[in-house]
């Protein structure tokens, strides 16, 4: 992983999957902070937001932060 990345937070997986992007088999997602910087319109969207990302190839992955039970 580049030393110059800095997650937010890791999360490990309960199973091995396999990355979409670089099919690389991972068992941990990082979770990257975005933050709204500029808006030329009135926005609904929220003004941060979290997306995962693989921890080999740094791309966006598909998935979902939230408690289950």
């Amino acid at each position: 992983m580049d030393e110059g990345y800095d997650a937010e937070a890791s999360y490990a997986l309960e199973v091995q999957v396999r990355c979409s992007a670089c099919t690389e088999m991972i068992s941990e997602v990082r979770v990257v902070r975005m933050l709204r910087t500029k808006v030329n319109f009135t926005s609904t969207l929220p003004r941060r937001g979290r997306v995962l990302a693989c921890p080999k190839c740094l791309s966006v992955i598909s998935g979902e932060l939230g408690n289950l039970t």
